[in-house]
């Protein structure tokens, strides 16, 4: 969509008369692409910034902790730069190549850390796993269950078990209540706020009596500035109070905790960790969380936090039911491939601060500038619609086929390979990861002694950038 004017100065009878232009003229960027790379004081983040002319106000939150923060964003000829001050709101067009305006804000927000780690948070957590299906957790996930946006995308819901029947038969009845009709719009509208809705749940808790509870740790835990749940919390209270939530929930608990002894018990989540601790020796986590709901689908996320001297990864994954493809291969080789849906979030919290290194910045920069050469825009990968997220998700699938190498039976090892190239190439759209895979795992395979997959990122961001022509 275009943006226009119009809407905003309706009062206004000759929209570009010159008097009205100098009065409320917004500044204008030029864009040279799809996307926009942005500055935050001296730290530079390339291609960063997807233009979307549909979102108005596409907004960018920036945390403000004491000082002013001097905010950038640049086109390839143009920029916008202003000092950004909390409570800040400053407003700006981006044009596009094709004619498109897209209505683009900065706004300053104080800044209020995510987590706050005790000591004896510190103490209780410190070299600890932690498995949890949590009450305000399975109360958003059941809320969601009943939109229409669930019902028409299997990806947002697990409907294929026994549990999901339970939930439609106790809490169909109240699919009209105000808290599913508004996550239903939201969802509608993008389906991606269903990460950080379902991930800021966890910073809430419910008492005794059903009461939701700010938690006394987190803030928030998805990736924003500020808790995208926290506006909706009065309204989903009440859901929780009319359909009796609290009940369902105290019935399943056994069935709740079989599937925490599941991951506990089965998937071998420690060797994950100390795998990704041996290949990525310079990140390190005190505690990790695995997070889950049994009616979360196919969209997992992660993220990870840092306070007091302590820092916790957490996975927000669903759950590995059985699917027809297991009949494919040997209980071993299905109980290593289950362990993705949980290895395929821990390792973003060590490869995605790899990446991150300044002496990677420029080259990645430089292999990944033209996306078109790396994803298919007709399929979900282009949603990683940045340098970064692309090449982490090409490097998440990477560590999958490396940890198969270490783990899964030697006889199975090719077919899992192909498996994930098939899945990555076919139905993700990453279109170069197939030729990358039979790169990185010979590379690996036959490294020296002592080599680890961090020692390995010149040479893998070398093949990336060797290989960014396109085909």
């Amino acid at each position: 969509m275009r943006f226009s004017l119009l809407i905003v100065l309706l009062t206004v009878s000759v929209l570009w008369s010159n008097a009205a232009f100098s009065q409320n003229k917004l500044s204008v960027l030029r864009a040279g692409g799809k996307s926009l790379s942005i500055r935050i004081d001296t730290d530079y983040y390339p291609n960063r910034w997807t233009i979307d002319p549909s979102v108005k106000p596409d907004r960018f939150d920036v945390s403000i902790k004491s000082k002013p923060v001097r905010v950038a964003f640049i086109a390839e000829k143009d920029s916008v730069v202003r000092e950004i001050k909390a409570n800040d709101v400053v407003d700006f067009i981006v044009l596009t190549p094709a004619g498109d305006s897209a209505y683009t804000q900065i706004r300053g927000l104080r800044y209020v850390e995510p987590a706050l780690f005790t000591t004896s948070y510190n103490k209780a957590h410190t070299g600890k796993t932690f498995v949890e299906i949590p009450e305000t957790y399975e109360l958003i996930n059941t809320v969601f269950a009943l939109t229409k946006a669930a019902q028409q995308n299997d990806d947002l819901i697990e409907k294929n078990t026994p549990y999901y029947k339970d939930v439609i038969a106790h809490f169909s009845a109240y699919k009209n209540e105000p808290i599913v009709t508004v996550m239903d719009s939201i969802l509608t509208k993008n389906e991606s706020q269903y990460f950080p809705l379902k991930m800021d749940a966890y910073a809430f808790s419910l008492d005794r009596k059903g009461i939701i509870q700010q938690s006394s740790v987190y803030d928030r835990v998805a990736w924003g500035k500020e808790n995208s749940l926290r506006p909706y919390v009065l309204p989903l209270q009440r859901f929780a109070a009319k359909t009796k939530f609290m009940d369902f929930y105290r019935k399943h608990q056994p069935y709740y905790n079989q599937l925490i002894r599941a991951y506990q018990d089965s998937l071998d989540v420690a060797s994950m960790q100390t795998w990704l601790n041996v290949n990525f020796p310079g990140t390190h986590y005190d505690s990790f969380k695995i997070i889950f709901s049994p009616l979360v689908s196919g969209n997992q996320s992660a993220n990870w936090f840092e306070n007091n001297g302590f820092r916790e990864a957490q996975a927000h994954v669903n759950f590995p039911f059985p699917n027809k493809s297991d009949a494919d291969f040997s209980a071993k080789a299905v109980q290593v491939r289950n362990g993705n849906i949980v290895f395929t979030e821990l390792n973003h919290a060590f490869i995605n601060p790899e990446a991150d290194k300044a002496q990677y910045r420029k080259a990645l920069t430089s292999a990944l500038a033209k996306r078109d050469a790396w994803i298919d825009e007709r399929k979900p990968a282009k949603n990683y619609d940045n340098t970064y997220a692309c090449f982490n998700e090409y490097m998440n699938w990477g560590l999958v086929s490396l940890r198969y190498v270490d783990f899964a039976p030697k006889n199975e090892l090719p077919a899992l390979l192909k498996r994930i190239e098939t899945m990555m190439v076919n139905y993700r759209g990453f279109k170069k990861f197939a030729e990358f895979n039979q790169f990185l795992v010979p590379l690996y395979q036959h490294r020296h002694t002592g080599t680890t997959v961090a020692d390995l990122y010149p040479q893998i961001i070398n093949w990336f950038e060797t290989n960014k022509q396109q085909n």
